[in-house]
């Protein structure tokens, strides 16, 4: 498959997830529910030849939130770079790994390229992701990933904006909080609108190529 049906390809099945509403993954040892806004009109079927508007689906936000060194960011500090957005949390023992590592694959075949491009973590769960362990855990992952995390009230309002449910599933055999939460990763524009949106099991080279295509206008 060339790259560029390989692109339109990854827009077509993440529309699809978006439309498909909830889903099941693996998560641990139990079942691993992931929840996203259904859209109320389906996207028209994008072509890997099309231009770079963006999706027809409300997606994204402003947001308030505290990154892993303990300071203040908004949705406007991305303002003229594209975002790669995810919501999960880090000791998700279930799709988040999966997904973050597309995400940090994708950085690395972007090269310099990828100066543009700010891979985000929004937790799920403030209670475990401080910003003092959500630093360990965000550079084990990727040197340039950004974790976000803030009050119960700061990421409601982030997860509402991009159309993400979460709640509480019990605990891990290890005792760890198990979480149902959503699994896309959004990519986001220069102008804070979403693009395009990928599934968690994308691979980092597909997921490169579709952000080279938006970057350099060739979509």
């Amino acid at each position: 498959m060339s790259p560029s049906r390989c692109v339109g390809f990854v827009a077509v099945l993440a529309a699809g997830l978006v439309l498909a509403g909830p889903a099941v993954w693996a998560h641990g040892e139990k079942p691993h529910t992931t929840e996203d806004k259904t859209a109320t009109e389906p996207p028209p079927r994008p072509d890997a030849g099309s231009s770079r508007a963006a999706l027809p689906i409300t997606v994204g936000g402003p947001f308030a939130l505290i990154d892993q060194s303990g300071r203040p960011v908004t949705d406007r500090d991305f303002l003229g770079r594209y975002m790669l957005v995810f919501f999960g949390y880090a000791n998700c023992p279930g799709i988040c790994p999966t997904a973050l590592k597309a995400m940090a694959d994708a950085l690395n075949e972007l090269g310099d390229e990828g100066a543009t491009v700010a891979p985000i973590l929004i937790t799920i769960d403030p209670v475990h992701d401080t910003p003092e362990s959500l630093a360990p855990a965000v550079a084990k992952i990727h040197p340039r990933m950004i974790g976000l995390t803030g009050t119960v009230e700061q990421l409601a309002a982030a997860a509402s904006a991009y159309g993400v449910a979460s709640k509480p599933v019990g605990k891990s055999r290890d005792g760890i909080d198990m979480f149902s939460h959503g699994s896309l990763v959004y990519l986001m524009g220069s102008d804070g609108k979403l693009l395009t949106i990928f599934p968690p099991i994308i691979d980092g080279p597909t997921m490169a190529a579709a952000i080279r295509g938006y970057s350099s206008g060739t979509r």
